[in-house]
């Protein structure tokens, strides 16, 4: 009896230390990611005050828009937590920003692998009447409109981006902007990015 006693308390020792190690990996794999961005953005030179904006793709994808003193735009950089350890891409190209015009436009993508895509429309809007940005880009079928994510900027411009899980060719993108009241006050069709 002493004997299964100990075993007993042998194997509820072993299964207490097996959940405890699995709950601290969890909350060191979670909680690492953030700090594991500002690392890899630090070691591509992406000082903290260059990150503009940072959106969720998925549980464990970011994209991160950020200020590129480089190319003088807005670029992407894609984060990605695997099991173990986070990876950064950066995409490569940035947008060409020109305030004359009320909204601009650029086309960004990264393939993870065969089937794990992104690809990311994006652009800035110059006009403050446009408060919601309406997307199109599949010239293939009708595709409906995507309202489109807006994050403001550290002046009166704002982000405008979509983000796709597949890749697109021979894109034509279509937008409509509308103001606070729900009113068209801007298109752009039929062009090809």
């Amino acid at each position: 009896m002493t004997h299964m006693r100990k075993r007993g308390i042998r194997i509820g020792l072993g299964v207490f230390v097996a959940v405890v190690v699995a709950i601290l990996l969890l909350l060191l794999n979670t909680y690492g990611f953030s700090r594991d961005l500002d690392a890899m953005l630090t070691k591509y030179n992406i000082q903290p005050e260059q990150v503009k904006v940072v959106a969720d793709i998925d549980s464990r994808t970011q994209l991160v828009f950020y200020e590129d003193y480089a190319t003088e735009g807005l670029s992407l950089a894609f984060a990605q937590q695997k099991r173990w350890s986070s990876e950064l891409r950066l995409t490569g190209g940035s947008l060409y920003d020109d305030p004359s015009e009320r909204v601009n436009t650029r086309i960004s993508a990264l393939k993870w692998s065969d089937t794990d895509y992104n690809t990311i429309l994006y652009g800035k809007i110059h006009d403050p009447d446009i408060t919601q940005l309406k997307v199109s880009y599949d010239i293939a079928s009708a595709s409906t409109l995507i309202e489109a994510n807006i994050a403001p900027l550290a002046n009166e411009d704002r982000l405008w981006y979509v983000i796709l899980t597949k890749p697109l060719t021979d894109v034509k993108l279509n937008m409509v902007g509308l103001n606070e009241a729900g009113a068209i006050i801007y298109t752009y069709a039929d062009s090809e990015i």
